[in-house]
């Protein structure tokens, strides 16, 4: 039974390996997913366990641009998220950086503006954006998770992180592939000769850059701090296996 002065935790829910992970050692109260009927919500949702609850809010999918990135997106989930707590995880780790609304900065702005607003007369209520995973990176939670006995093929099998996918499945064709890919990969887990093959064509024309300096300096997946080391792991061990 929580204490008299014990906050409720909301977890903004995707079914990433990001927020798989908070979830399994921050353990909230609530997992929300928020259903902005974007072009993989469906995907998402069908794999979603069954305590998550899912909030219906269309309007947000009407400005997913090309490149899937939907702008403001996650100011509109804390606030969402702070009507069903008043402790909030925005499920985003310190890879996540390159986007200005998954930013340390972004979390204390945020929680300022939802204290403004919730500290209204007529409901009063003091809301907590939690910062515990924003400065730690996915590899980080990978390896506290692991370290308590469980399975790398778990995290494999529960979590989707896929753009585009296809029949249901991710397509090993796109970034959010390439991520997940590339560190069960460095972590152990054994894929199939046919997905591996099938990553190193998308990181051959997409990820390795057609004209190095100086190595990786520059690429645009080594801005993802300690979780760099393993995305380039990936890329050499495949390099050596198919490269020519």
């Amino acid at each position: 039974m929580k204490g008299a002065n014990s906050m409720k935790k909301v977890l903004l829910y995707s079914g990433g390996m990001d927020s798989w992970l908070i979830k399994q050692l921050w353990k909230p109260d609530i997992c929300l997913y928020i259903d902005i009927h974007g072009s993989y919500s469906n995907d998402e949702i069908r794999r979603l366990p069954e305590d998550v609850k899912i909030v219906d809010f269309p309007l947000l999918g009407e400005f997913e641009l090309n490149n899937k990135f939907i702008p403001l997106r996650n100011l509109y989930f804390l606030m969402i998220a702070s009507n069903y707590g008043d402790e909030i995880c925005l499920g985003a780790t310190s890879g996540d950086w390159g986007n200005k609304d998954k930013t340390p900065d972004f979390l204390d702005m945020s929680e300022n503006i939802l204290n403004y607003l919730w500290s209204d007369k007529k409901v009063c209520k003091k809301i907590k954006v939690n910062k515990d995973f924003i400065n730690r990176s996915k590899t980080n939670l990978l390896m506290e998770y692991l370290s308590k006995g469980n399975d790398i093929k778990t995290v494999k099998e529960s979590t989707f992180s896929c753009y585009t996918p296809k029949d249901g499945n991710e397509c090993m064709e796109c970034y959010p592939c390439f991520r997940k890919f590339a560190i069960l990969y460095s972590f152990g887990y054994v894929y199939s000769k046919e997905e591996e093959y099938k990553m190193w064509e998308y990181i051959k024309q997409n990820i390795i850059p057609t004209k190095e300096q100086g190595g990786y300096q520059g690429t645009y997946y080594t801005d993802r701090g300690e979780e760099s080391i393993y995305l380039i792991e990936c890329v050499e061990g495949l390099k050596q296996k198919y490269g020519k």
